[in-house]
């Protein structure tokens, strides 16, 4: 068995993701271009949703896209706002935002994030 105990992949157009629940960890990486990300990050905010209170209101986030487009961004942020009621509720969620040095698209995606949001929210350059 790998570092995460549960692994969900389902098309080369959805991100990766990556479950430990005893690190009350999620990690997403990969691509997400799916042309109606609805569905996806609707499923995704509940999974999220579901994780906080099974991980006793901890959760630790980290990203770390390929490419993410703007219909994908807009569903995530979504997901970030219901996540952010949540924290305000007295829970603990830290959001870490990985992207390649070079990469400033996905690096700029992340620091409109982190501006819009109270959730701890790091940028962190690979």
């Amino acid at each position: 068995m790998g570092i995460f105990s549960q692994t969900k992949e389902i098309s080369l157009f959805e991100p990766k993701i990556e479950i430990k629940k005893g690190l009350k960890k999620i990690k997403i990486t990969g691509v997400s271009r799916m042309p109606d990300p609805g569905e996806f990050y609707t499923n995704f905010t509940s999974m999220l949703q579901e994780s906080f209170f099974s991980f006793r209101k901890t959760l630790f986030l980290e990203f770390y896209f390929d490419y993410i487009n703007t219909g994908s961004s807009k569903w995530l942020f979504f997901a970030f706002q219901n996540l952010e009621k949540l924290f305000k509720e007295e829970g603990m969620i830290e959001i870490t935002w990985k992207y390649d040095k070079d990469d400033e698209a996905i690096q700029e995606t992340g620091e409109v994030f982190q501006s819009q949001l109270s959730i701890p929210f790091f940028l962190k350059s690979i």
